[in-house]
């Protein structure tokens, strides 16, 4: 093999371990800002409301789930559509959903708002203000579950 032939199978061996090594540091660099964004979204809190119900539901029990989701249109839409803030309502008679049932322990009409941050859970208990206020003081109601939710969400 002659001298020109052995340089340029060396500069193609060359060319062929750079083209390696980029290739490897661009995957080592996507993998690198993927795992960035995840850390960045495990770091925003996420609230779940749960508004546990019976099969009948009187006006009080009624208002509750109104009145909620009313204050999820009209000031947390966004947080509503990107999941930061969820809302569900459950029959807690019913045969569905039964771990979340047990996990509240609802036996009764209930509303709960529970933060989630890093994987760790803080629940409020919001029953007693919900049933004193959603029917007869709504608008008491509304500011309330409204601010509960922004001081959750920082």
């Amino acid at each position: 093999m002659s001298n020109g032939i052995k340089i340029l199978v060396i500069i193609n061996e060359s060319l062929q371990m750079k083209k390696t090594s980029v290739l490897l540091f661009a995957i080592l660099l996507s993998a690198f800002a993927f795992s960035q964004n995840e850390e960045v979204k495990s770091k925003k809190s996420q609230i779940d409301i749960y508004y546990f119900h019976r099969t009948e539901r009187c006006n009080t029990c009624l208002s509750i789930e109104e009145n909620t989701k009313i204050v999820l249109e009209q000031y947390f839409a966004d947080e509503s559509k990107n999941g930061t803030v969820s809302f569900k309502s459950i029959n807690f008679e019913g045969e569905t959903d039964k771990e979340i049932i047990d996990k509240y322990e609802a036996d009764g009409p209930s509303l709960f708002l529970t933060k989630v941050k890093k994987g760790k859970e803080t629940t409020n208990d919001m029953t007693d203000f919900a049933l004193e206020n959603s029917l007869h003081n709504p608008d008491k109601f509304k500011q309330g579950l409204r601010d509960k939710i922004n001081e959750l969400l920082r």
